[in-house]
């Protein structure tokens, strides 16, 4: 069939006509099989129904989903490599190495420097933690002491 003679317009028109009768010839074929399939279940004495309950294969089992460990998020791995001028520049050690390190090797730099940068960090940073820690613990002693002797 050519089609290429008639316009857009027409076109469309024969694809809405299309659609329609496409729909009308489902629905008269689903009628007519269902009246053949009730006729011959009534035949052998049984309800359509009771034959397509029973002979109905079973529905293919959906993939069962497992319940999965919700994922954590990334954390970061702790910096294995740090530079010793620098401190926001770390490397964990794996991947590709980062720029700073090769420039740091170019210059003469070894890796144990790095590490033991990232060693010395580590240690200050712990340190500093450390008297924040014990502010806040006391702060919150003093405010659960507080309400307790006026009470008294």
């Amino acid at each position: 069939m050519d089609l290429s003679q008639y316009t857009l317009p027409q076109l469309q028109q024969f694809r809405t006509k299309i659609a329609k009768e496409i729909d009308k010839r489902k629905t008269s074929t689903k009628s007519d099989l269902l009246k053949r399939l009730t006729k011959m279940a009534r035949e052998h004495g049984l309800s359509l129904t009771d034959v397509v309950s029973s002979a109905a294969p079973a529905a293919p089992k959906a993939k069962s989903v497992t319940a999965k460990a919700p994922i954590a998020p990334k954390v970061p791995l702790p910096a294995k490599y740090r530079h010793p001028n620098n401190k926001n520049l770390a490397w964990s050690g794996r991947g590709r190495r980062p720029q700073w390190v090769d420039a740091w090797l170019a210059q003469g730099g070894s890796l144990d420097g790095l590490e033991i940068a990232a060693q010395k960090m580590g240690k200050r940073k712990a340190r500093a933690a450390a008297p924040a820690a014990e502010a806040k613990a006391a702060k919150f002693e003093q405010q659960a002491e507080a309400p307790a002797a006026a009470t008294e």
